[in-house]
């Protein structure tokens, strides 16, 4: 899993401006809600392993959910 501390790093502004700019697909997508995790994490860079039972995409949920609660935090 990545990093948290060089996930937390300012991100340049080039970047910060892109995601302010960008809109993630709404809930009104039509599909699973484990492949739309999946967009929403891919695109966040954050990686989903292979494991059994869906844990890579509860871990990765769980690294994103962590790191939007040290940004709301800050």
């Amino acid at each position: 899993m990545p990093d948290f501390d060089k996930m937390m790093e300012e991100l340049n502004p080039e970047m910060e401006q892109a995601l302010k700019d960008f809109r993630f697909p709404g809930g009104h997508i039509d599909m699973l809600p484990s492949d739309y995790a999946r967009v929403v994490l891919a695109m966040l860079d954050i990686p989903v392993h292979k494991l059994a039972n869906n844990k890579s995409l509860i871990e990765s949920l769980h690294v994103f959910f962590t790191l939007f609660s040290e940004f709301r935090q800050n």
